[in-house]
């Protein structure tokens, strides 16, 4: 079934049922959006937005933290894999949110709170790791 949504960050688009992501406990300071779609624009790479069904004014820039930070290794936890249904590590896609300002060279990500997907069954969730991580990383240094 398609779902079609009049406005998102790429435009009007239409959204098949499968490849939206069930958020149960929404994301943090969006605790009641829940169902998001994953958008991959070839001019913002290497970032891919999480589109809210719900707001279509809401698209968060979220990242691989790998792409940007080669020595990222804060793995989810397994309590964190399970709240996802995760059979295993490689069934989840991780991601961090990104804060992109008017001066690009500004920008930021979250590593203390990633976003982990389990592409298999399309749930996700907002995690927050013990770890020394920063709430905003900046992705270029000064």
């Amino acid at each position: 079934m398609l779902m079609e949504l009049t406005e998102s960050v790429v435009g009007p688009l239409q959204v098949e049922e499968g490849s939206v992501i069930d958020f149960p406990e929404g994301l943090l300071g969006f605790s009641n959006l829940r169902h998001f779609v994953l958008l991959e624009n070839e001019n913002s790479e290497p970032f891919k937005w999480l589109q809210s069904l719900s707001d279509p004014s809401l698209a968060l820039p979220i990242v691989d933290p790998i792409r940007i930070f080669p020595g990222y290794s804060d793995a989810a936890a397994e309590d964190d894999l399970a709240s996802v249904q995760a059979e295993s590590p490689s069934d989840v896609l991780t991601f961090v949110v990104a804060i992109i300002p008017k001066d690009p060279l500004e920008s930021t990500v979250n590593l203390k709170a990633p976003v982990i997907i389990n592409f298999k069954k399309m749930i996700g969730r907002q995690v927050i790791l013990d770890s020394h991580r920063e709430v905003r990383t900046r992705i270029i240094s000064k």
